[in-house]
């Protein structure tokens, strides 16, 4: 349900009771509850490190489940533990993610970015249990998840086809695998308070049933409303979704059926910076970075988003060493309300921190399918042990986008202010009414042939994914006749990956793998300065991005670490202008190369001493260039030095107390053309939380504190060339009930 005012008193008033019990309760009051928790029955994850965060084993695509260790890629596998401790209605999944640290944080409540290894990407880019395109940029159902697993680097031949999103996605196979339902019931009730007034409440029950158990089915629920951070938002979401399978000797099955309903209100924190007016003099250097907790966004600024999704996994035995299996899904996903400023920023005009911007007006239904067959078996060679999957997908996609009146796709209401005061009170915009247009479609096939061999002490694996795409784009009818634009692309992505064990703790690997881009769409829409691409509505030209890396693991006892030495090519899509900035492209020019060093630590340091984070060197740059004119130049919005460390103590059974701090370098953006660079700050941030594990009568029950940003840092964060401003310190009270 959803809380109304008096609602809200009551349940704030709950909450606020049971967060004091443990912390303040008196001595007569505690003889009520027990602290002997040994009977107790927690569901726990056998293959999670010490402190819970991450797991030793997780999924690689087509490979199926396999261990860290036998993964020839820098792999983390984020559990559930982890999501609900970094997570939370008032930040962006980002801030889960960003305990691996090739992860960068890029993303707000209206936009679920985030960056690996330099490369932005979405949620748009996820797989949900395996099956890609099912979820949207800033709709990641995270409460459901089991775990999310992340790859680094580009991979066709594991990820197989994909259906169209926004951007190429290129960064790395993002998994999340909805929770099953355990051995043991699960009845849970969790209730959230963070940021001014935002609640949460969340339902997960999980049951087994059969003969033997066979069946299971879990249902997760979450409510959201109010405003959970401390600038001006508002967040209102409901989500349910029901996990159903089956498990028997020769089959196992999932079927997963969700429906999301997401809406925020206001919540402006993205800016770019005006190329005219730093042409002209005006902005002369990037001003400092304004109070977190002011407000930019105009009334009437509202997102809203809904969607359903069904996927299904089917896996059926032929024999002890042979399978076949199938993974399909459907979506069909709305952005029903899209009012912001235009490309979702606001333009700084000024050194004085003057902005103006336009108001952007639309919204995007969009259909996706995916369907994909396979045989997985195991045999000999001699003494060659091999694990062979052959597999074929295809996907299909459809988007639409919504016209303003029928008359074009923004508003040209102004919408002004200055970053330290704020925006302007007297601003306000009228909602037209909304017409859809067919904006593009898009169709891809492709096969893809993996065979793992082992022998002794290596592991080889050899693999290669064949590609086929019809990319289509469709013109504004309201600006003439309709013109489709279609571009069909093919393209054979290997993949190569070696691991050799020389004992039981250590795995030395190597790899190389691929992905191949179908072709971005140009967009349509004019900028705050009233410029449309001049070649708007085209299809770039399809491209390959390819990766190569090497590295050494080490686990034991509970503690495992990864040292990664990798590089990354793609092509460079940059946006060009003429010398009086009134003209502009968006093309293709050259290559980014991004060269770097990773190191990730998790696991027990002692008995009472856990560490999860880790430390990447990045260098990124631009090559082969036309004649060379930016060879050599660094990529936007990517800092040479990221790093995370996240301290987990724990006094007791029942206490656990978290730390973390998050490190982003200096970077480098390019404002205005690719002759300017300015540099954004370097920043710390710091995380404390504290979770108590005792009983309520006979209930277990789970409080936890957690305060982000906990010494208030104003920073800006480099998004391509532009900014996103920081978040202000927010604290988030939990209460999780296991009924």
């Amino acid at each position: 349900y959803l809380m109304n005012g008096n609602k809200k008193f009551l349940a704030m008033a709950v909450l606020c009771a049971v967060a004091s019990v443990g912390f303040v309760l008196p001595a007569a009051a505690e003889e009520t509850m027990t602290h002997d928790l040994d009977e107790v029955i927690v569901e726990a994850d056998k293959d999670a490190l010490p402190g819970g965060y991450v797991k030793t084993k997780g999924n690689v695509g087509i490979l199926g489940t396999k261990d860290v260790m036998d993964v020839p890629y820098t792999q983390m596998n984020f559990t559930k533990q982890n999501i609900e401790d970094f997570g939370g209605p008032n930040q962006a999944l980002d801030n889960v993610l960003v305990n691996m640290p090739s992860v960068r944080q890029t993303g707000t409540m209206l936009h679920g970015d985030f960056s690996v290894r330099g490369k932005s990407t979405n949620g748009s880019f996820f797989y949900l249990n395996g099956v890609p395109g099912m979820l949207g940029q800033f709709m990641v159902p995270a409460f459901a998840a089991e775990s999310i697993e992340i790859t680094a680097g580009p991979n066709k031949a594991i990820s197989g086809s994909f259906p169209a999103g926004e951007g190429t996605g290129v960064a790395a196979v993002v998994n999340m695998t909805t929770a099953k339902a355990p051995d043991v019931p699960v009845t849970r009730y969790r209730q959230i308070f963070s940021g001014k007034s935002g609640f949460g409440e969340a339902l997960d029950v999980g049951r087994r049933f059969g003969k033997n158990n066979e069946w299971g089915i879990r249902v997760n629920a979450e409510f959201m409303n109010g405003n959970p951070t401390h600038y001006k938002s508002d967040k209102n979401s409901q989500s349910f979704f029901a996990n159903i399978d089956h498990q028997d000797d020769k089959s196992k099955t999932n079927f997963l059926i969700g429906y999301q309903y997401y809406e925020v209100e206001d919540g402006m924190r993205w800016f770019g910076l005006d190329a005219a007016s730093i042409k002209a003099g005006k902005l002369t250097h990037l001003p400092s970075a304004p109070n977190s907790k002011n407000n930019y966004s105009f009334p009437g600024m509202d997102k809203v988003h809904e969607g359903t999704i069904m996927v299904l996994n089917h896996e059926q035995k032929l024999n002890d060493s042979w399978k076949v299996f199938f993974n399909g899904g459907w979506t069909h996903s709305n952005l029903k309300k899209n009012i912001t400023g235009l490309s979702s920023k606001l333009t700084i005009t000024n050194d004085d921190g003057t902005y103006a911007g336009r108001y952007f007006t639309r919204r995007t239904p969009s259909h996706k399918y995916y369907g994909q067959i396979g045989v997985n078996g195991e045999f000999k060679t001699g003494t060659v042990k091999h694990n062979l999957v052959l597999a074929a997908d295809k996907s299909w996609s459809k988007s639409w986008t919504g016209v303003v009146g029928g008359t074009g796709l923004t508003n040209f209401t102004g919408l002004g202010g200055n970053i330290f005061t704020g925006v302007d009170p007297n601003e306000s915009v009228t909602i037209p009414d909304f017409e859809n247009y067919h904006s593009s479609s898009a169709r891809f096939w492709g096969v893809s042939l993996m065979d793992t061999m082992e022998l002794g002490k290596s592991q080889l694996l050899l693999g290669i994914h064949k590609h086929n795409a019809t990319s289509t784009s469709y013109s504004d009818p309201s600006k003439g006749a309709v013109k489709a634009t279609s571009v069909k692309s093919d393209a054979t992505c290997p993949a190569f990956g070696f691991v050799y064990q020389p004992d039981k703790n250590i795995a030395l690997y190597a790899s190389h793998s691929e992905f191949f881009d179908s072709g971005e769409r140009v967009s349509e829409n004019k900028d705050n300065n009233n410029l449309y691409y001049e070649n708007k509505g085209d299809i770039m030209s399809p491209s390959k991005a390819k990766s190569n890396e090497i590295g050494v693991k080490y686990e034991n006892k509970g503690f495992l670490a990864t040292l990664a030495f990798f590089q990354n090519k793609e092509a460079n899509n940059i946006t060009v202008y003429n010398n009086d900035f009134t003209k502009k492209w968006y093309t293709q020019d050259g290559e980014n190369e991004y060269k770097g060093i990773e190191l990730s630590v998790n696991g027990r340091l002692n008995d009472k001493w856990n560490i999860m984070g880790g430390l990447m060197y990045l260098d990124a740059t631009r090559t082969r260039t036309e004649k060379g004119t930016y060879d050599g130049y660094s990529v936007a919005g990517i800092p040479k030095w990221t790093g995370v460390a996240t301290l987990q103590y724990n006094p007791d059974k029942d206490w656990s107390i978290i730390g973390r701090a998050v490190y982003v370098g200096s970077t480098p953006i390019f404002p205005a053309s690719n002759d300017i660079k300015w540099t954004v700050p370097s920043y710390v941030t710091y995380d404390l939380g504290v979770k108590y594990k005792t009983k309520f009568n006979s209930t277990p029950v789970t409080l936890s504190a957690m305060c982000y940003n906990i010494t208030g840092k104003d920073y800006w964060i480099a998004y391509g060339s532009g900014l996103h401003l920081s978040s202000p310190r927010t604290l988030m009270l939990s209460a999780t009930f296991d009924i």
